[in-house]
């Protein structure tokens, strides 16, 4: 007798459990991480044309930049333009560049990749805001170290203005910061 109901405790014992644990199981199985495909359709209103002015300390400029979806719509395209003076100083050539924007569906991030005509190269880890993200700088070669600071912010004003501020860094002697004012065409 002590047998069986030392089991049909153990069964009451696991019963609750599982009763009192369900609600949160059944919510975690709900939460599903979202897709790269759905990730990505929420930034569709930056495929297109737009025209952008930016300021780096006391130079400013004007470019344009392309978004197209590309590689089976898994990553975002941008090109960009800059005429000749336009980049960073008022005798420079024309400068091109392009990136790729993409989400992480393993790590649940955004992620970018930059290579210009002139020789930059740069990766970023883009956190989400709420109207944008938090653009950190990935450093090669032990260049610098990463922080969890934003090195720079994308902020979306609506489908058709965007602002980058940022990054900050030294130039000539004194530290500038970047920022872009861009609109759809």
């Amino acid at each position: 007798m002590k047998r069986n109901l030392a089991v049909f405790f153990a069964v009451v014992v696991v019963v609750l459990a599982a009763l009192v644990g369900y609600p949160e199981g059944a919510s975690t199985a709900q939460q599903k991480k979202p897709t790269a495909k759905e990730k990505m359709a929420t930034i569709d209103y930056l495929v297109g044309s737009w025209s952008c002015a930016h300021t780096v300390g006391t130079f400013s400029g004007k470019y344009t930049t392309k978004y197209t979806e590309v590689l089976g719509d898994r990553w975002l395209k941008q090109a960009y333009d800059f005429p000749p003076g336009q980049f960073g100083g008022n005798n420079e050539p024309a400068v091109t560049a392009e990136a790729l924007i993409g989400f992480d569906e393993d790590w649940g991030g955004w992620v970018r990749f930059f290579a210009a005509s002139h020789g930059d190269y740069f990766a970023i880890r883009m956190k989400e805001t709420g109207n944008g993200w938090a653009y950190r700088y990935i450093p090669f070669f032990g260049s610098k170290p990463e922080t969890a600071d934003a090195d720079a912010t994308f902020t979306k004003k609506s489908d058709t203005e965007y602002s980058i501020d940022g990054p900050t860094y030294p130039e000539n002697g004194k530290l500038v910061t970047e920022h872009h004012s861009c609109h759809k065409l």
